[in-house]
């Protein structure tokens, strides 16, 4: 048998192209925000759903750019075929003073399979006002006095009708809520509360606790409280001693 003679023989094997491709199908974030406020937050994180559409299970990478900017975050999925889920992004962007449109990607090596673009406002903050007036300025321990204001923009002057008024007083070194109320359509509020026990001058404030895009505002006053009673004793009595007198000429 020749020396260089052999047998024919082969081996065979599959090899499986393909990538994890990524389709975002969620993009969760504010729908508005004033600037300076945190988007993204630990608390409360931004949301990307995603499905892997590709071929293979994997990894798939992530990002999310300001479009207006540079990339304010990246991170990664991994989904079998045809899996879909979330990651919970928490960028800590601060919210400029525009318009923030935000695009999320899904992308492998330097090709971007999908994305999505969500755009939070600017909300434009409008300073407000409000008012106090007590009504009576001195009481009797325990009587019912009011809280009677107004809350209007700063910008127009035109009153907030609709908005949440509370009625404070600073006892003990803090500040109680003793009563709340809701402006009518021309912005006025009146509250009544009950007066505390003790004699005294006490500090009091309506505050309006603010709500988008109106900002928060509140304005004090002093009540005396004061005890009445033997004051309104003695002009009976008075008046007892005069009748007397009167009836004994």
């Amino acid at each position: 048998m020749p020396a260089d003679w052999y047998l024919p023989s082969y081996a065979t094997a599959t090899l499986t192209v393909g990538v994890a491709r990524g389709d975002i199908r969620h993009f969760g974030v504010p729908p508005a925000a004033e600037a300076g406020d945190i988007i993204g937050s630990v608390t409360e994180p931004l949301a990307i759903g995603v499905k892997n559409v590709g071929s293979l299970a994997g990894a798939i990478s992530l990002r999310i750019r300001d479009l207006d900017g540079s990339t304010i975050w990246t991170g990664s999925i991994t989904l079998a075929v045809d899996e879909y889920d979330y990651v919970y992004p928490k960028p800590s962007y601060t919210m400029p003073s525009r318009d923030l449109t935000l695009r999320a990607e899904a992308y492998h090596d330097t090709v971007v399979d999908s994305s999505m673009d969500k755009t939070v406002i600017l909300i434009a903050r409008v300073d407000t006002k409000t008012t106090l007036t007590l009504e009576p300025t001195s009481i009797e321990p325990r009587g019912t006095y009011h809280y009677k204001g107004k809350l209007t923009r700063i910008d127009t002057g035109a009153g907030l009708g609709g908005m949440d008024i509370i009625a404070k007083r600073y006892e003990l070194g803090v500040w109680n809520d003793v009563g709340s109320g809701t402006t009518d359509t021309v912005g006025s509020y009146d509250i009544s509360a009950t007066a505390p026990l003790e004699v005294g001058e006490v500090l009091c404030e309506a505050a309006f606790p603010g709500v988008v895009p109106f900002a928060a505002s509140s304005a004090q006053a002093r009540l005396g409280v004061g005890v009445l009673t033997p004051i309104l004793a003695l002009v009976s009595a008075a008046l007892g001693i005069a009748l007397i007198m009167l009836g004994s000429r």
